[in-house]
């Protein structure tokens, strides 16, 4: 074979190779694309009004978890916006924005003094995506009315295979052992001696007792535990978060 044919054949069989190697690629890969909803109820220039601003990831890929996944994300998202518990929850995010915006046009009728206006600002950020875990984190600010609107920061954690959300206690081999750490690492962070009652310092821990909070999420380096405003403290104190480094707690966890 001479010099020509040779190079020929080897370019015929590199294009093989890569139409061979894309055919491999698994089409159905969970990714997420963002998704955002920025409006208002109108003359917000001239007087107060209702404010909305959504960002939220949706994951795209073809399958039952993404679909799992994606009404996981709604609901989260949608549970923001429930005003009154006892009223029926919308199907929809765009719904739930609307019923927002309606529900603060009720109220400046009733009250054509009201000087507030109603703001909801929701974002969602995928924090981690590993073969067992996704985690996403979700900030938010709410204001209804009243002295002082509502901070928070709530996390989702599910199989990216299954689309099944983790409950807290899924995500460790030994949640005992996990814990001691975390506390140890909670009374370093906020000045509470180790020989002491937790609360000692002014902290609300039920029983005396350091619990973990209910908002667990996950980052490439390090396990996030938070406390939102009045889960151990009061509104003034704000929210509280310990990071704490994967290396040093991986031989509790379940899902990395």
């Amino acid at each position: 074979m001479n010099v020509k044919n040779f190079n020929s054949t080897m370019r015929f069989l590199s294009l093989i190779t890569v139409l061979f190697l894309a055919g491999c690629v698994n089409t159905d890969e969970l990714s997420y694309t963002p998704h955002k909803i920025v409006t208002d109820s109108g003359d917000c220039e001239n007087s107060p009004c209702a404010k909305v601003k959504v960002n939220f990831p949706t994951a795209t890929a073809s399958t039952d978890a993404a679909q799992k996944i994606n009404s996981m994300i709604d609901d989260k998202v949608i549970s923001y916006f429930i005003i009154d518990p006892d009223a029926k929850k919308e199907k929809t995010i765009e719904k739930a924005v609307e019923n927002f915006k309606n529900e603060y046009l009720k109220d400046k009728e009733m009250q054509p003094d009201f000087a507030f206006g109603y703001e909801a600002d929701i974002q969602g950020e995928v924090l981690f995506k590993g073969e067992k875990l996704h985690s996403i984190a979700f900030s938010a600010f709410m204001y209804t009315g009243g002295a002082h609107g509502y901070s928070s920061l709530t996390y989702l954690n599910f199989n990216p295979e299954t689309g099944k959300e983790y409950l807290n206690t899924d995500l460790f081999t030994d949640l005992n052992g996990f814990k001691k750490i975390a506390e140890q690492r909670f009374r370093l962070q906020e000045k509470i001696p180790q020989n002491t009652n937790i609360n000692s310092t002014g902290f609300w821990f039920e029983d005396d007792t350091y619990e973990l909070p209910e908002n667990i999420g996950f980052t490439r380096d390090n396990v996030i535990l938070h406390y939102n405003a009045y889960d151990i403290s009061s509104y003034a104190e704000g929210g509280k978060t310990l990071e704490i480094p994967l290396e040093e707690v991986k031989q509790y966890l379940a899902i990395l």
